[in-house]
């Protein structure tokens, strides 16, 4: 008989490849944290939405043309469905519900992208909301832009900052995820 095997220190087999590595417990479900910033970033960009997307003049202060008056509408549902989906993986942590929400976050950010690349768009939409015939709501946003000073508003910067936290938040959150299961 061997000094060994009476050691008093205890002795542990040693770890092959694939073995649980914290002692068979299930894997740990990523934080909440990444789907309460994914909705989060959601409700900005709900809310960016609803406020003004175009303003004119120096300081903003005169007025403007609202998301709501254009493509604010359709920034609105995919910002109010990606914030149902992160809302939903707190329940349960589902990778591609993450990745869904963040999809649906870089949608908005692209529509307000678009937007705020041309102001004139938005002006054009509501003059031909308006009556105005296309070509001539089209003409008289240019010139709209030109001589009043037109830029893009609080509005659309909020949806774009909200669509890529969105964004971020899934692509985390979808990595996580999948690590995790």
């Amino acid at each position: 008989m061997s000094n060994y095997s009476q050691s008093p220190y205890g002795q542990t087999a040693p770890a092959y490849p694939g073995a649980p590595q914290n002692d068979g417990a299930a894997p740990a479900a990523p934080s909440k944290k990444f789907a309460i910033l994914g909705a989060v970033g959601s409700a900005v960009a709900l809310v960016g939405s609803m406020v003004n997307w175009i303003v004119s003049g120096e300081s903003g202060t005169d007025g403007g043309v609202k998301g709501m008056d254009g493509d604010g509408v359709i920034t609105l549902i995919i910002a109010l469905v990606a914030a149902v989906l992160f809302l939903v993986t707190l329940a349960r942590a589902k990778a591609p519900v993450y990745l869904g929400g963040g999809l649906l976050g870089v949608a908005a950010a692209i529509v307000a992208a678009i937007n705020m690349a041309d102001p004139a768009r938005l002006l054009a939409q509501k003059l031909e909301d308006k009556g105005m015939p296309a070509e001539a709501a089209e003409k008289a946003a240019e010139q709209g832009v030109d001589q009043l000073d037109i830029s893009a508003g609080p509005g659309i910067y909020m949806v774009l900052i909200g669509g890529l936290l969105a964004l971020a938040m899934g692509i985390v959150g979808f990595m996580k995820a999948r690590k995790s299961s």
